[in-house]
């Protein structure tokens, strides 16, 4: 015959003790608190850190097709006109906020066989990117340069 003994009083407390240190939840509770904000900080830092490394390729293609149509240029105006339109149309293709920009030509003289190098500094504004609150702007620049052609060079 089994008779039903009461529960020792010190396990009960062990039990009670063990069930209040068990951390079950707590798990699902960090991850709410705190990875997933700073994931969601990683992520928008990734995209400015994106944002910046394409305005800087943006920068130095704007700068290359200035200089190659700065070269291609008879005169020392036109190169300076056509090296700073190719800039500009070159950025505002670009999906980007460049504003502004300013591009210096150096023509050097457009002696046959010279260079002509170009300058493109822009003006990158990060306050828009999805209320990060990133503070003002960068600037960038690139410089381009080619070769003047021997036959193109300055002509009469």
């Amino acid at each position: 015959m089994s008779r039903a003994t009461p529960s020792n009083p010190k396990r009960r407390l062990a039990r009670h003790l063990a069930r209040l240190r068990d951390d079950e939840g707590s798990v699902s509770t960090e991850i709410a608190l705190t990875y997933v904000p700073l994931m969601v900080l990683a992520a928008l830092a990734i995209i400015a850190c994106l944002r910046l490394a394409s305005a800087n390729s943006d920068v130095h293609a704007a700068a290359a097709a200035a200089a190659r149509q700065a070269s291609l240029a008879r005169t020392p105006a036109g190169a300076v006109a056509g090296g700073k339109e190719t800039a500009a149309a070159t950025l505002q293709s670009r999906n980007m906020t460049c504003q502004p920009h300013t591009t210096t030509v150096n023509t050097g003289g457009m002696a046959p066989g010279g260079q002509v190098s170009v300058t493109v500094v822009c003006t990158v504004h990060l306050e828009d990117l999805f209320g990060l609150g990133l503070p003002g702007a960068v600037t960038l620049s690139g410089t381009a340069s080619q070769p003047i052609d021997r036959y193109i060079g300055s002509m009469p």
